[in-house]
């Protein structure tokens, strides 16, 4: 199929799982890429799988007031004009991500040909109460003047002619905020890059997400603050942006524990630490998948995870991991627990071979590729 790729992402995982599957379609399909100027492609560039590269321009203004010119106004504009291009060249489809502006891209809008829209979540914080330290006067008083992206996202997403989302749990967030009848198509990992070693393993535990409170690295500074400071492990945080990285410091050192925060590290030193750590944690809330967590699998760390969101949905399939509820508590005596594991290398490179098989990103693709057959 002749296919044009549309997105606006930041670095990070939806990012990550976007450049997965087009690097797979690139294989059978021919590619093209269409993105705003602001789309990021120094993070997991996909211009190595495409034909050709399509870019275009708009004004855009990142502080208030004039974004929302720049959103409401420049914004559609552009995707008008690429849609457009897209529509004048033969495309039997278009495969389109996320845009960090509005969510659902305003491209469904005016384009032509049948469409599908990769569909993580919807726009969360017109469903649900985001946790905020930093910037919280200034995100109260200019949400008003954003409320119409609630209304511009919903109607995005209803002119695609089909979304596919990551889980069980993301189809009911987002077929409940669109009205829509979504496709589940599960996530996959590169289990030859993220893979056990013989790191040494050092006194840490790591988790990754953005610096935002939704990935819970509050919580888990709290939980270390319960283990006494004599087996008190250091948090390693990795991730990629976020308002809340110096109120993470300051909480570490106001509850005395050991925090490293490391800010887009390359994908060689995310493996090295997941082999360095002793234990994974995870303590994201309302996560639609969490592909972090497979990719600690693959590396046969013990993991620990708040069972909540679509986590469930890959940990049920991990023999090294264990949920519990979102109590500081429980998660510290599990975490203690979990500390004393030390799985062998064959163990680990069990369970590397084990994740690989059932959650690989060939038949993620697979299941895309059919999807695509079926509207086109």
């Amino acid at each position: 199929m002749k296919i044009a790729l549309v997105h606006n992402l930041p670095a990070g995982g939806q990012k990550r799982a976007f450049f997965e599957q087009v690097k797979r379609l690139s294989t059978h399909h021919q590619l093209d890429l269409f993105i705003p100027v602001t789309a990021n492609e120094s993070y997991l560039p996909l211009i190595p799988f495409v034909r050709e590269v399509f870019s275009f321009s708009f004004r855009y203004y990142p502080r208030f007031p004039a974004n929302l010119y720049s959103v409401y106004v420049e914004l559609p504009q552009m995707y008008k004009k690429m849609a457009e291009a897209i529509n004048t060249r033969s495309y039997d489809m278009v495969f389109a991500g996320s845009c960090f502006l509005t969510q659902t891209p305003y491209i469904f809008r005016y384009l032509r040909v049948p469409s599908i829209y990769f569909c993580p979540e919807p726009k969360r914080e017109f469903y649900e109460t985001i946790p905020r330290v930093s910037n919280h006067l200034t995100y109260s008083l200019t949400l008003p003047f954003r409320l119409p992206l609630k209304s511009i996202d919903r109607t995005n997403a209803r002119n695609a002619t089909r979304i596919v989302t990551i889980s069980q749990f993301a189809k009911t967030q987002v077929d409940n905020a669109y009205g829509s009848n979504s496709r589940v198509n599960y996530l996959g990992v590169d289990a030859h890059r993220f893979k056990p070693s013989d790191e040494k393993k050092e006194h840490i535990i790591l988790t990754v997400g953005d610096f935002s409170l939704l990935k819970g690295h509050d919580f888990l500074i709290r939980v270390l603050s319960h283990i006494p400071k004599s087996t008190r492990p250091t948090l390693v945080v990795i991730g990629n942006e976020g308002v809340e990285k110096e109120y993470l410091e300051n909480l570490a050192k106001e509850k005395g524990v050991k925090i490293e925060i490391y800010d887009g590290i390359s994908d060689d030193q995310l493996v090295r630490w997941y082999n360095r750590a002793k234990v994974f944690t995870y303590a994201s809330s309302k996560e639609p998948f969490g592909l972090v967590l497979l990719e600690a699998a693959c590396c046969g760390i013990p993991i620990i995870a708040v069972e909540d969101g679509g986590i469930a949905e890959i940990l049920r399939t991990v023999p090294q991991s264990i949920m519990v509820s979102r109590d500081e508590n429980v998660f510290a005596e599990a975490l203690t627990d979990r500390m004393a594991d030390r799985p062998s290398i064959g163990e680990r490179k069990l369970q590397n071979a084990l994740i690989s098989k059932k959650w690989s990103w060939e038949k993620t693709v697979e299941r895309l590729e059919k999807i695509m057959r079926e509207i086109v």
